[in-house]
């Protein structure tokens, strides 16, 4: 098996060696290899956000048919797609990029207050969305956040058996 490592420098300084089957370095740069990974970490995370925080560890969706399945899987796109959406104008708002909300925090609030929005008098709808652009805006990640990475590491399985400690006699 062949295989090509291209050694990149993450935004904090932290060295990484990439691994590819792509050997041609004229129509696969290392650039361009190097920032389709970073791209698709931030597809797997919209992923995780998806199955996760939406769908709440859900091994399996509600659905009988195919038909209703499809139904399901395109209103639990629409919703994300409606709360990033939010966040974008949220951030546009208070001028910081979307990615410095949480998405998970978004969810909560947005969840709550549209819940409210539903029994509410149609009155009262700008002024509760415009409270929960505010609360929003407040919740900024933490800098120290931004731009992390989810090293891959292989880690340890449990044991199948119980530790057992003997004592010594005295």
């Amino acid at each position: 098996w062949e295989a090509r490592a291209i050694e990149t420098v993450s935004r904090h300084g932290r060295r990484r060696i990439l691994l590819t089957s792509l050997l041609d370095t004229k129509a696969w740069p290392a650039k361009e290899i190097a920032a389709q990974y970073q791209e698709r970490w931030h597809i797997e995370t919209s992923y995780r956000e998806l199955k996760q925080d939406m769908l709440g560890d859900e091994l399996t969706l509600r659905s009988g048919t195919p038909e209703t399945v499809r139904q399901e899987v395109w209103g639990t796109l629409l919703a994300y797609n409606l709360v990033r959406l939010e966040m974008a104008e949220i951030a546009r708002e208070v001028g910081v990029a979307p990615t410095d909300l949480s998405f998970t925090t978004a969810l909560h609030y947005l969840r709550y207050e549209w819940s409210w929005l539903a029994i509410s008098s149609p009155g009262t709808l700008p002024a509760r969305l415009l409270r929960l652009r505010e609360r929003l805006g407040e919740l900024l990640l933490p800098k120290q956040r931004r731009g992390r990475e989810c090293p891959r590491v292989v880690k340890k399985l449990p044991s199948r058996y119980s530790i057992k400690q003997v004592r010594s006699a005295k």
